[in-house]
């Protein structure tokens, strides 16, 4: 345990967060009455506020927090630095996410937002059993993770595994299984789809793995009833789920009752508006102000407080967070995030959405500068690219037309056409 923390302590030093110290005031904070944990919140706001109002003069006019606008990635993008923050002189992270609109999203992280990032993973990782030092499997794309050698030296001492969610053929599912079996992983993380499928590749051949962990947390997507029965049928242990927007500093974990969401409140002030929406504001980052930013999900609060005895606020649903995984004719599979990834670093492509089935796979790309050569020249390497992971007859691009919506009208950047 000593030669763990040292680790990480050595990770926080390395990149300037404080997690661990961090950690342990959570694990306190957590069970604070729901009373005092309202007051220190609006304290925090409080001081945000007055910082926003000094450094930031585009919201120069607003007199209270609640008669800034709501925020949108468009809005971001196109204020992005008019929203930096001139006063804060800490370390400036760079983040960009494709979030469910497919629409990508530029913004900068305070050192202790991402203090707050990896503090309030390590806690809902605890509720399934992990111990700072354990070896863990992360099934995902990079979103969940980065690339580079400062990404290879941060795992490798955090003593995590990378399966890449991008890649889950039947052979590969195979490896990831085996390894499990034989690595001494104590916590499998990652897509709720991904682990899902790993999981019912091992169900359809009446099979179970015999891995050591103590349990799987799941993210990123909506953990329905019965996936959650699936993966802890294939897995043999708990199965709990986390919901995250690290971009709007939410972050909210499912405890041993399993019965709803415990939002991480230190970190960060929710609004709940009509229909459901979530708009939140992620008080730790003063490195760039995105007060009241739409996350785009649809929840429902809770006005109980859970019997495990935290004071946290509780989510009781969140509603519209399931993404397809993208699969062929052949049954090979990658998660849709596999899309977000690819196209998010070209400044030509503003949003896109996939619609698939047996016979094709379609990429509608939106873009103002995407003209008839810039569509010739960008279509066929980003064809090639998807061609090396699935194999449908038809693999076609299309430009600037209307996008396919869902019944409520929610616009889904990867969708399945119906049967």
């Amino acid at each position: 345990m000593l030669f763990s923390t040292l680790r990480y302590r050595l990770i926080d030093l390395a990149r300037g967060t404080r997690s661990l110290s961090l950690l342990q005031q959570l694990r306190r904070q957590q069970y604070d009455t729901p009373a005092a944990l309202r007051e220190a919140g609006a304290a925090r706001l409080a001081g945000y506020f007055r910082e926003l109002q000094q450094a930031v003069p585009l919201f120069a006019d607003a007199r209270r927090f609640e008669d800034l606008p709501v925020l949108d990635k468009r809005f971001i993008n196109a204020h992005r630095d008019a929203l930096l923050n001139p006063l804060y002189r800490g370390k400036k992270v760079r983040k960009k996410t494709g979030g469910s609109t497919g629409e990508p999203l530029v913004y900068y992280s305070s050192s202790e937002a991402q203090s707050y990032l990896w503090a309030g993973l390590f806690l809902a990782w605890e509720v399934a059993g992990y111990r700072l030092g354990d070896k863990v499997a992360f099934l995902a794309g990079s979103s969940l993770f980065g690339t580079g050698y400062k990404q290879r030296l941060y795992y490798k001492l955090l003593n995590v595994e990378i399966f890449s969610a991008f890649d889950m053929s039947p052979q590969r599912m195979e490896e990831y299984g085996a390894s499990l079996d034989a690595g001494g992983h104590r916590l499998l993380y990652g897509y709720a789809s991904a682990v899902h499928r790993l999981a019912r590749h091992y169900l359809d051949q009446g099979r179970q793995l015999r891995s050591g962990l103590r349990g799987v947390v799941c993210t990123a997507e909506m953990l329905s009833a019965s996936m959650r029965a699936d993966i802890e049928a294939a897995f043999g242990v708990p199965c709990y789920s986390q919901y995250g927007c690290n971009d709007a500093g939410v972050s909210a974990f499912e405890c041993e009752q399993r019965n709803g969401f415990h939002l991480l409140s230190p970190r960060c002030h929710v609004e709940v508006l009509a229909g459901g929406r979530l708009i939140a504001t992620d008080v730790s980052n003063r490195a760039m102000f995105l007060p009241r930013y739409d996350t785009g999900d649809l929840v429902r609060m809770s006005g109980r407080q859970c019997s495990c005895g935290r004071g946290l606020p509780l989510i009781d649903e969140v509603v519209g967070r399931q993404n397809d995984v993208v699969v062929d004719p052949a049954g090979a599979a990658v998660h849709s995030e596999f899309f977000t990834h690819l196209f998010r670093e070209d400044a030509r492509i503003h949003s896109f959405q996939v619609v698939f089935d047996e016979q094709a796979l379609v990429v509608n790309l939106h873009g103002a500068e995407l003209g008839a050569e810039a569509r010739s020249a960008l279509s066929e390497p980003y064809r090639q690219r998807i061609a090396q992971s699935l194999q449908f007859p038809r693999i076609e691009f299309v430009f600037n037309q209307d996008f396919l919506t869902q019944s409520n009208g929610k616009h889904r950047f990867v969708l399945r056409r119906p049967a």
